[in-house]
């Protein structure tokens, strides 16, 4: 593999300038030593010059060695009967063709996966596999993972990605046919480094059947909901804050659902309603979206997902230890629960 060969080379490299920089050192102790045996002065030029030219080596060759980066990748797929079976194959391998430069190890799962009853054999190939990725690279400090699936079972696998000591990385898939075709979108970690974007949003209201939407501020929120009442937070990242075709489901599953308010969060006009791939957009997106569901009160919280599905597993890690629930649509109009069964 291109990244074990490159990891090989780095390594191999950087030994071997460090071996070279102690010798070079020893010439320069020689010369220290020769001068005090025969109470000579010191040749100071090549003391000098033996003595940079061991620091640039051994410094170079202790950077190769320290700044060693290894990662380990793994592509998930969760299919379902509706899903195109030959889109997820296709998707994996240039995965796997993306990763040989990236990874030092890297493996695709796939896990059929139609009910909520799939749900714990999803988790348990998913926690199996990065355990095995992590035995088989003990020095692996990152776990690159792709996800092929739908949004509400993302957020239930980011919510499975407590790997101990290890970064997770979330790759999406670049779909201009372009350079390469995958990039980091999301580092993971305890807090997301890059600030909020602006964001669209509407609240709704039980009160006049949600039929007047108002546009609001994430800062208004908060003042503007009650606590101790179901929240529905629907995220269209795909069209305007407003798209009928979005609005309308969402609206009649809330009111099934006893739904006080309902939030909506799209990306501004201008944008093309379209994430550019890079980590940083990814990054600030997942950050705004984290800044109105904590916001937010949830007793419980209903989550609309129309976006990326690496956003939905972001979201699933930060989101973890709240009460938030992932509602699946059904193809036909319609959204229910999508949650693990109960033991």
């Amino acid at each position: 593999m291109k990244a074990a060969r490159r990891r090989w080379l780095r390594t191999s490299s950087g030994t071997l300038l460090v071996s070279l920089g102690t010798a070079v050192f020893s010439g320069a102790v020689s010369i220290v030593v020769d001068g005090i045996v025969k109470s000579a002065s010191l040749r100071w030029p090549s003391l000098i010059g033996f003595t940079l030219l061991g620091l640039i080596l051994s410094g170079g060759g202790a950077w190769l060695i320290t700044t060693l980066r290894t990662g380990v990748g793994m592509a998930l797929a969760a299919t379902d009967r509706a899903g195109d079976q030959d889109r997820y194959l296709d998707e994996a391998e240039a995965f796997a063709t993306f990763g040989q430069k990236v990874f030092v190890l890297q493996t695709l799962l796939q896990v059929p996966v139609e009910t909520t009853r799939d749900l714990p054999m999803l988790r348990n190939r998913l926690t199996a596999g990065i355990r095995t990725l992590i035995q088989g690279e003990r020095g692996a400090r990152s776990v690159g993972l792709l996800f092929q699936g739908r949004q509400h079972v993302g957020f239930h696998v980011g919510s499975w990605l407590n790997v101990a000591s290890r970064r997770v990385d979330l790759y999406s898939d670049i779909r201009d046919g372009e350079g390469e075709s995958h990039f980091l979108a999301i580092k993971l970690g305890p807090r997301l480094k890059a600030g909020p974007r602006p964001l669209d949003l509407l609240l709704l209201r039980s009160t006049d059947n949600f039929t007047t939407p108002q546009p609001v501020t994430p800062t208004e929120l908060p003042t503007l909901l009650t606590a101790g009442t179901c929240t529905a937070l629907a995220v269209n990242l795909n069209g305007p804050v407003n798209q009928t075709g979005f609005l309308e489901p969402v609206l009649n599953s809330a009111r099934n659902e006893g739904a006080s308010t309902v939030v909506i969060a799209a990306l501004p006009d201008g944008t093309g309603f379209w994430l550019n791939p890079n980590t940083s957009e990814y990054g600030s997106t997942v950050s705004a979206l984290m800044a109105i569901a904590t916001s937010l009160p949830t007793a419980p919280g209903l989550l609309y997902l129309k976006t990326p599905a690496v956003i939905a597993v972001a979201l699933g890690r930060l989101l973890h230890a709240t009460s938030w629930i992932p509602m699946r649509y059904d193809g036909s109009g319609s959204y229910d629960r999508f949650l693990l069964p109960r033991r």
